[in-house]
């Protein structure tokens, strides 16, 4: 078995009730008191590798200049695989938000707080939820690549279209139907050419939709499909 860490509520409360962290400029996760609030799961079929993956943290971070909007789009999209494929878990503990703190918290919070700015709400970064895919860093990188990689061939192509958009992933991540795995690839294959305020309306649009056909029942051809039928009418609009 291999062990997962998973940090408990109570370490999240530590994190709410620092007066600095992570808001304050040059402030750093209280990680010494943060070991306290830290358990262990045994997880079946499970296979971390931290070591390639911090390698590959570190030459990202170095490779992007960071303080430019597109090269930390790139970063996204140049991680999210990686990040996939080092921390091999399955869904059922991806979807467990301590898991993921623990990772943002005591083992990537450099990359954190180099990709984003403390203006951008940056506890959710560390602190989000499974309930907003969108919100914790690892997490958001991890389930954009699980849920676009193509499981035949294990390629990762459409991830890189989804996260090359950032418009694109945002939405993605924050729709009532992010889960759902033919609707992500269809979602990223389709859009992904699509300008910022386009892929919003497009959304929009195949969202509403979902109140008249049953998502589920559908395939990745499908979903694209009608995709593509929206597109139309809003470019005719």
């Amino acid at each position: 078995m291999t062990e997962i860490h998973e940090l408990l509520e109570s370490g999240k409360d530590v994190v709410k009730s620092n007066d600095s962290f992570p808001e304050a400029e040059g402030s750093y996760p209280p990680t010494d008191e943060l070991a306290d609030h830290v358990r262990v799961l045994d997880v079946d079929g499970a296979d971390v590798d931290n070591d390639r993956l911090q390698a590959s943290v570190d030459a990202a971070v170095s490779e992007f200049n960071l303080g430019r909007r597109s090269q930390r789009t790139a970063l996204d999209s140049n991680l999210a695989p990686i990040v996939r494929e080092c921390i091999d878990i399955p869904t059922r503990v991806a979807a467990r938000p301590g898991v993921w703190q623990y990772f943002t918290l005591l083992e990537y919070p450099d990359l954190i707080l180099k990709r984003w700015s403390r203006d951008d709400d940056i506890q959710e970064k560390f602190l989000g939820s499974q309930k907003d895919l969108y919100s914790n860093y690892i997490a958001r990188l991890w389930w954009g690549a699980e849920l676009t990689h193509n499981e035949s061939t294990g390629d990762y192509f459409v991830t890189h279209r989804l996260f090359n958009k950032q418009r694109l992933v945002n939405y993605f991540l924050d729709s009532s139907f992010r889960r759902y795995r033919p609707a992500a690839r269809g979602f990223a294959a389709e859009l992904y050419r699509e300008t910022g305020e386009d892929i919003t309306d497009i959304a929009k649009r195949f969202n509403a939709s979902l109140s008249t056909i049953q998502l589920e029942s559908r395939d990745e051809e499908q979903v694209r499909e009608q995709l593509a039928m929206i597109r139309q009418r809003v470019n005719e609009d």
